[in-house]
C-alpha cells in the first residue's frame, strides 16, 4: 500500500446574522488557530453541504437555524497549515439564543462589522461578508480562491 494521496475536503460554512452582527467562532484547532472565522466544518458522506451547515452551527455553537442562501464557495489552500479545502458558505438566521462555545470553537459570539474590523480573524471572514453584501467591497474581480504560501 503505498502513501495517501491528499485531497482537498469539501467543506460548509454558515455566516449567521442577527440584526447587525455576525457569528464568529474563535478557533481552538490548529488550522488557524486562535483567529476568528465563519464556524462551519467537513460534510459527511451522504450529508447535503445544507445539512452540514446545520449540523456543524449546532455543534460548534449550540445554534438552530435557518439557511437564508448561498453566498459563494471558496477554495482555501494553506500549505504550511497541511488545510486544503472547498467550503460553501451561507447565509442564515438564529432560531434559539442558546450561545455556547463547542467542539472546535474556544468562544463565539455575534459582532459588528465595527468590531470585526479590530479583530484576528481569517481572510474568509472579510471576504464572504463583502460577498453577502454587507460590508463594502473594494473593487476587482471576485476570485474563488485563497491561496496562502
Amino acid at each position: 500500500m503505498g502513501i495517501p494521496e491528499k485531497r482537498p475536503r469539501p467543506g460548509s460554512a454558515v455566516l449567521v446574522k442577527k440584526g447587525d452582527s455576525f457569528l464568529l467562532a474563535k478557533r481552538n484547532k490548529s488550522s488557524y488557530f486562535g483567529k476568528w472565522v465563519i464556524p462551519g466544518g467537513g460534510i459527511d458522506w451522504g450529508e447535503t453541504i445544507e445539512e452540514a451547515a446545520i449540523r456543524e452551527i449546532k455543534e460548534e455553537t449550540n445554534l438552530d437555524i435557518r439557511i437564508i442562501k448561498l453566498i459563494c464557495f471558496k477554495e482555501i489552500i494553506h500549505p504550511s497549515e497541511n488545510y486544503h479545502s472547498i467550503v460553501f458558505f451561507h447565509l442564515a438566521e438564529p432560531l434559539n439564543d442558546e450561545l455556547k462555545a463547542a467542539d472546535d470553537s474556544e468562544e463565539v459570539g455575534f459582532f459588528t462589522i465595527d468590531q470585526i474590523k479590530k479583530m484576528d480573524t481569517a481572510e474568509s471572514v472579510q471576504i464572504v461578508i463583502q460577498e453577502a453584501g454587507f460590508w463594502d467591497s473594494v473593487s476587482g474581480s471576485k476570485s474563488h480562491t485563497i491561496k496562502y504560501n
